[in-house]
C-alpha cells in the first residue's frame, strides 16, 4: 500500500570479508548504514489525510465545505459556521495489503490494522471568533516485510507515528469572509529494522540485524481563509507551514550467533515533514446536494535526502554520517466529493481522489513502495439529538509499479535490490461521534 513517512533505513555497504579479530567491524560496517524512507500512508509520501469522517466519505474534499469542529485541520477559517460549542472524536482504521513480484520470487508485507485517533473542540466565543484545539496524527507509516524476503537488507520492518497539538483562532472579518490561524506542536517517532549479510573469512552466516529508534518534536502554523461569495458558493484555501524534527535515539546492529559482538550507539537524523496548501469551491445551490472539487499541493521536495548521525565512527576510516539520496517532487492530489441531504437527521456521501505520487523513479524502494493512486469513497452522517455520528469507507487502489533503480547509502548500493513489480492496496474505515452543547 503506501507511504508512510520518510524514516531512516539502512543500505548495505556491500559484501565485507573481515579476519581475525575484525569480525565485530565487519558485522557493523555490513550492515548499519541508514537513510529515511517511507512506506504505506494513505495520501501521498506519508501524509495522513483522514482526519474527519465528513471529508473523508466525501473524498476529502472539504476545505470550502469546514462545517464541522474537524475543520480545525482541514480548514480552521471555517469554524465561525458553528453556533454552538461542539466536541468530536474519529478513530480509523487502516489494513494494507502490498506484493512483491520479481527475481522468481513472490513476497507479501505482514497483514496488519493500523490506526489512529482525533479528538476536536470548537468554541464559539461569539459571532465574529471562533476558538479551537486539535490533536490528530499528520503523518504516519507502517511496513513489515517477511525476514527472508528479497528486499530484506534494504528494509523489513518500519513505523513512523506522529502526534500534533494545534490551537487555532478563527476571526470573521466580513459576513461573509473569515481568516484563520493556529501553531502546530508536532512529536514524532520512528523505529525501523533491516537485515544485513555476513561473510567471515569466505564463510557466510546467518544475516545479522540493524535497528534504529528515534523521537523528536518540532513547532509550525496553520493558516486558513474561508469566504462565501455568493449564497451557496463557498470558497476554502488552507495552509500548513513545514515542520522539522531531529529525531535523537539509538542504533544496534546486532551479528547472528554465534559470532561475538555488535554495535550499540546514539543516532540522530531529521525529518522535513513537506507543506502544504489546499483550495476548493463548495456549491449547494441545487438542493439538497452539495458538490466539492478540491485541490491540494504538497511540497515534498524538502524530501531531497536523508543524513544520520552517529556518535561513534562505524568503519576505520571514521564515517560518521550516512546519506541517502530521495529527490521527492512536489505532488498533487484532486479531490471530488459531494453529499445528500436526506432529511435533516441523515446525509450520504461520497467521493473520488486522484493521488499523484511524489517519488521518483530513481529513488523507489521497498520501504516506500509508492505510486499514484485512486481512491475511492462513501460515507453517511447521523443525528440523534445533539449527537452526530459518522461512518466512512475508502477503498486506496495504488497502480502497479515497477521498480528498476540501484538504491545507495554513502554511494554504496545494497547487497540485493529487490527490483520488480510493487502492487498495493489499502480497505480504510472511519468512524466519529461529535456532541453540540
Amino acid at each position: 500500500m503506501k507511504s508512510f513517512l520518510g524514516m531512516l533505513v539502512f543500505s548495505n555497504l556491500g559484501k565485507s570479508i573481515w579476519h581475525g579479530n575484525s569480525v565485530v567491524l565487519a558485522i557493523i560496517v555490513a550492515g548499519s548504514l541508514f537513510c529515511w524512507g517511507a512506506s504505506s500512508a494513505w495520501a501521498s509520501g506519508f501524509a495522513l489525510m483522514q482526519q474527519g469522517t465528513a471529508a473523508m466519505g466525501q473524498g476529502n474534499a472539504f476545505v470550502a465545505e469546514a462545517n464541522d469542529a474537524s475543520a480545525i485541520f482541514y480548514n480552521p477559517a471555517g469554524l465561525n459556521q458553528i453556533k454552538r460549542t461542539q466536541v468530536y472524536q474519529g478513530s480509523f482504521f487502516n489494513y494494507p495489503d502490498r506484493e512483491y513480484s520479481g527475481g522468481g520470487q513472490d513476497s507479501q508485507t505482514n497483514h496488519r490494522l493500523y490506526r489512529s485517533l482525533t479528538a476536536y473542540i470548537a468554541i464559539p466565543v461569539h459571532d465574529r471568533l471562533a476558538l479551537g484545539l486539535g490533536f490528530f496524527s499528520p503523518f504516519g507509516m507502517g511496513t513489515v516485510w517477511p525476514p527472508t524476503w528479497a528486499g530484506r537488507y534494504i528494509t523489513t520492518f518500519s513505523s513512523l507515528h506522529t502526534y500534533n497539538l494545534n490551537p487555532v483562532m478563527s476571526v470573521k472579518v466580513l459576513d461573509n469572509l473569515s481568516l484563520a490561524a493556529g501553531f502546530d506542536v508536532l512529536w514524532s517517532k520512528v523505529r525501523l529494522k533491516r537485515k544485513f549479510p555476513v561473510v567471515v573469512r569466505g564463510k557466510a552466516f546467518p544475516d545479522g540485524e540493524t535497528e534504529f529508534t528515534g523521537q523528536g518534536s518540532g513547532v509550525g502554523y496553520n493558516l486558513g481563509l474561508h469566504y462565501e461569495p455568493l449564497t451557496g458558493v463557498k470558497l476554502g484555501v488552507a495552509y500548513r507551514s513545514q515542520i522539522k524534527v531531529n529525531h535523537r535515539g539509538g542504533f544496534t546492529s546486532s551479528p547472528p550467533a554465534p559470532l561475538p559482538g555488535g554495535i550499540a550507539t546514539s543516532a540522530e537524523g531529521a525529518i522535513v515533514y513537506p507543506p502544504s496548501l489546499t483550495m476548493g469551491i463548495a456549491y449547494s445551490r441545487f438542493k439538497p446536494f452539495t458538490f466539492e472539487f478540491d485541490t491540494t499541493w504538497t511540497g515534498w521536495s524538502s524530501y531531497s535526502k536523508q543524513k544520520v548521525n552517529l556518535d561513534i565512527p562505524l568503519t576505520p576510516n571514521g564515517v560518521t554520517t550516512l546519506t541517502n539520496p530521495k529527490n521527492w517532487h512536489d505532488a498533487w492530489a484532486f479531490r471530488f466529493g459531494a453529499n445528500y441531504e436526506v432529511n435533516e437527521w441523515v446525509k450520504l456521501r461520497a467521493g473520488y481522489i486522484y493521488d499523484l505520487t511524489p517519488v521518483p523513479n530513481t529513488s523507489f524502494d521497498p520501504q516506500v513502495p509508492d505510486a499514484n493512486r485512486h481512491i475511492f469513497t462513501v460515507g453517511k452522517d447521523l443525528k440523534i439529538m445533539r449527537f452526530t455520528l459518522g461512518i466512512a469507507y475508502n477503498y486506496i487502489l495504488s497502480e502497479s509499479r515497477t521498480k528498476n533503480n540501484t538504491i545507495v547509502t554513502n554511494g554504496v548500493p545494497a547487497t540485493l535490490q529487490a527490483n520488480g513489480r510493487y502492487n498495493s492496496d489499502v480497505h480504510s474505515l472511519g468512524l466519529s461521534w461529535s456532541f453540540q452543547f
